[in-house]
């Protein structure tokens, strides 16, 4: 390695401790603050408040927030006290518990938002005895560890601005969803720029999700990236099939160009937090295009008006000042939990909760019945080792050990120099800086926390005593994991995939039943952005997917199995997408009152044939009954529409077809157990 090798590993080093310094100086703050005014026995919970810390501290804090630090704490800590009461109820808090943490809090797009809570919640559990004998103490030190928590965020927040930052990547996404509506109208969509546009969708869904998701946007900027996810998305229904033959060009690249120009106004109005005369000034002219513009080639009409209708909103939304912030009403919110998650075994949430509440009944009962000096580090090493993807645990039994080892080795050595307290105090606080600074999982981080914990455990006990207990309980740790990943719904990448594929048909029928509710009653923009966003979230998983089973194909034979069928996956997943694209505008035009008063029962009998054909075993099997059915609607958009659900759906049933089945069909739990 020559020296400029050399320079840019110790540059890359140093700006990686740099960034986790405010990490570091908190960790060591609150470690002191609990030390001083508690004693040792209670620095357990220093760590899941630094790693709270740490996910919150680059982000946007609302008020509530803060509020959610003390409440999810208080939970935590009464659950953690009833499960150290006796066997029978530690086994059914830690099944119980990470259904409410895990299952509710995680998803495949942001896996591990469960941990920092969840660990709170294990790491009380590893001293029985503070929750036993001195609760009240145990939940002074928690209410303490909130509020300073909340104290350096909102002073980081008032210097960092992050709610700035979320609002200049809407304006930066604005403006590029105008550059991609202006090159359409230069050459129309092509495989580049269909990409492109695929990729923008993806691209704003995402930082939509995690900013309502995750609270990390200001509510307005959420609910303005929420409505920007959907003209993203409704952008992107062009790289469907269109009529760009000559005598259409003209006119779609016209209509393009005023809509980019539309998109940059929209824009300007929308800086600086929103000019609500800007807004109100720009209204009239997106109202005039969507009643004067007169298209005449179907996908195209269909998307102009549904981009224009979501741009009033935006506009009559952002020239409002007294427009409240969408807020679900609880039948709207029950709407969207239910379509996000369902207690099925297809959950990807549910299969990783049962997992965790697996490992932290065996490893915390394990921990209460054997008063074994130290044994706590079964807990720990056990909860630190199960990841969300058991690839990832696999990676992390072998790399934890040899990191455990190296460090067991460190303080054996460091034994012999025979430091006081005070010595290997200030080692423990200089370990912490390079603890932080690795990369979570690795061997470095490994070691330095092997370090770090069996250093400030020497205090107390036998150096030897220490690294011993270290390794034997990383070893059960491991063997435990190991099993309940093997043995508690096992989660392949196959299985992982056809539960997605399966979650999405099963997001179709649901979406059926969201445009049966819109015929009825006022469903909020927001239902329907949420929805779209989450199906977006596991579509990208399973794309991901499929993308690379070309080149897992040699090394895994379950993956092998179903690279034959990559271009079957492929249509599947084309085809969901324009599923989910025709029924977000069959439920706009609902909105928009498309079905007349006679037509009503006509289309409710449309829906019936389509959401009881929504099952993989079925799909599309009896849903062309419904083309006559939609020959008798009056409304051009709306027949357009739903023929074109009922093509998609017919292509859909033959890739499922040609694949025999192999992409829906769940592995029996035997072949997973093998896998």
């Amino acid at each position: 390695m020559d020296r400029e090798h050399i320079t840019g590993w110790i540059d890359e080093k140093r700006a990686k401790l740099l960034a986790t310094l405010p990490t570091i100086l908190f960790f060591i703050a609150l470690f002191w603050v609990v030390h001083l005014a508690f004693g040792e026995t209670y620095l357990l919970v220093v760590s899941p408040y630094t790693t709270l810390f740490e996910a919150r501290f680059g982000k946007y804090n609302p008020p509530g927030q803060y509020l959610r630090f003390f409440l999810v704490s208080a939970l935590a800590l009464v659950a953690a006290r009833l499960a150290v009461t006796g066997p029978v109820l530690c086994v059914l808090i830690n099944l119980c518990v990470p259904f409410i943490l895990v299952y509710m809090r995680s998803s495949q797009l942001n896996p591990r938002r469960y941990f920092p809570y969840t660990m709170l919640f294990a790491f009380l559990e590893l001293r029985p005895e503070n929750l036993i004998e001195t609760f009240p103490t145990q939940a002074a030190v928690l209410a303490t560890s909130c509020a300073l928590l909340s104290a350096v965020l909102v002073v980081a927040g008032l210097f960092a601005r992050h709610g700035r930052r979320a609002r200049a990547s809407l304006h930066e996404n604005i403006r590029r969803l105008a550059d991609d509506l202006d090159r359409i109208a230069e050459g129309g969509v092509g495989p580049i720029l269909s990409q492109e546009l695929l990729q923008v969708r993806r691209e704003i869904a995402e930082l939509a999700y995690t900013a309502r998701e995750d609270s990390s946007a200001p509510a307005r900027v959420a609910n303005l990236l929420d409505m920007l996810a959907t003209l993203a998305q409704r952008t992107a229904y062009l790289t469907g099939s269109l009529d760009w033959s000559a005598r259409h060009a003209e006119q779609h690249a016209r209509c393009l160009r005023e809509l980019a120009s539309l998109t940059r106004e929209l824009d300007a109005a929308l800086e600086g937090g929103g000019n609500a005369e800007a807004c109100q000034a720009l209204l009239p002219r997106a109202r005039a295009l969507l009643a004067e513009t007169r298209i005449s080639e179907d996908r195209f009409r269909v998307f102009f008006r549904s981009y224009l209708n979501m741009v009033v909103l935006i506009l009559r939304t952002a020239s409002d000042p007294y427009q409240r912030v969408w807020h679900l009403s609880p039948a709207n919110r029950a709407r969207v939990v239910l379509f996000r998650k369902r207690p099925t075994l297809d959950s990807f949430e549910m299969r990783f909760s049962l997992r965790c509440g697996a490992v932290l009944a065996v490893s915390c009962l394990s921990n209460l019945l054997f008063p074994v000096d130290h044994l706590y580090w079964y807990v720990l090493h056990a909860f630190l080792l199960l990841q969300p993807f058991p690839d990832e645990s696999s990676r992390r039994m072998r790399t934890r050990m040899i990191g455990t080892v190296i460090g067991c080795l460190f303080v054996h050595a460091l034994a012999l120099l025979n430091l006081g307290w005070v010595e290997i105090t200030i080692l423990g606080m200089i370990l912490i800086a390079p603890l932080y600074a690795s990369t979570p999982g690795s061997i470095t981080s490994a070691f330095f926390a092997t370090a770090y914990a069996v250093s400030m455990a020497s205090v107390s006990i036998d150096d030897a005593y220490a690294t011993s207990m270290r390794i034997a309980s990383l070893v059960l740790a491991i063997a435990t994991v190991a099993l309940v990943n093997r043995l508690v719904c096992p989660t392949s990448d196959r299985r992982l995939f056809v539960a997605n594929m399966r979650q999405m048909l099963d997001m179709v029928e649901r979406s059926w039943e969201l445009v049966r509710t819109t015929l009825d009653s006022r469903v909020d923009t927001v239902v329907t952005s949420e929805t779209l966003l989450h199906f977006q979230m596991v579509h990208s998983r399973a794309a991901g997917f499929v993308e690379s089973l070309g080149q897992e194909g040699e090394k895994n034979a379950e993956i092998a199995e179903l690279a034959q069928y990559k271009d079957a996956a492929q249509r599947m997943l084309f085809c969901l997408w324009e599923l989910m694209c025709e029924l977000e505008q069959l439920e706009l035009l609902v909105r928009l009152h498309e079905v007349r008063a006679n037509e009503r029962r006509t289309f409710e009998k449309i829906i019936e044939l389509a959401q009881a054909n929504c099952a993989p075993e079925r799909f599309g099997t009896s849903v062309d009954e419904a083309e006559e059915l939609i020959f008798k609607l009056s409304e051009a958009d709306l027949r357009y529409v739903l023929q074109q659900y009922v093509d998609r759906a017919g292509e859909l049933r033959l890739a499922i077809d040609d694949a025999r089945g192999a992409l829906v069909e769940r592995p029996s739990y035997m072949d997973e157990v093998r896998g």
